[in-house]
């Protein structure tokens, strides 16, 4: 199976910098190991979007800091960015974060169960009780 994946570089800031597009080669090792690396693609690339969200979201606020810094008003200030959409898209970008997120770790914790790996061994390397890695193993197996 191939599998389109951005390749990023670090940046500057440690963050995630430039991307190229590269296939790759993925070898499986069954169907929940192949869904845990989808999930992880998936969380990678919300990864992205929430990143340049937040960057955008400091923009506006770095330029709302220099116009009140000039003595503009707060309320006008407000007028000139489209702080609503800025707040909706962040609002946005977070939650879908979040949900790629748990999605991730859930069958994350499933592939390592069947990999052998128990549910305190799994916690252990989360840092999570085996009772929080357990429940998360369920939600995964439940929602396919």
């Amino acid at each position: 199976m191939t599998i389109r994946v951005t390749k990023t570089d670090d940046d500057a800031d440690g963050g995630l910098g430039a991307m190229d597009d590269l296939a790759t080669e993925v070898h499986p090792r069954d169907e929940r190991h192949e869904v845990a690396v989808r999930d992880l693609l998936r969380l990678l690339e919300a990864n992205r979007r929430l990143r340049d969200t937040l960057a955008a979201n400091a923009a506006m606020c770095e330029a709302s800091l220099a116009r009140m810094l000039d003595g503009t008003d707060a309320g006008r200030v407000l007028d000139d960015v489209d702080v609503s959409r800025s707040r909706l898209d962040l609002a946005a970008s977070m939650a879908e974060f979040e949900r790629a997120r748990h999605q991730a770790r859930g069958t994350f914790i499933s592939a390592q169960f069947d990999g052998g790996l128990n549910m305190k061994e799994i916690g252990r390397r989360w840092g999570i009780s085996r009772q929080l890695a357990h429940r998360f193993f369920n939600e995964a197996r439940r929602d396919r």
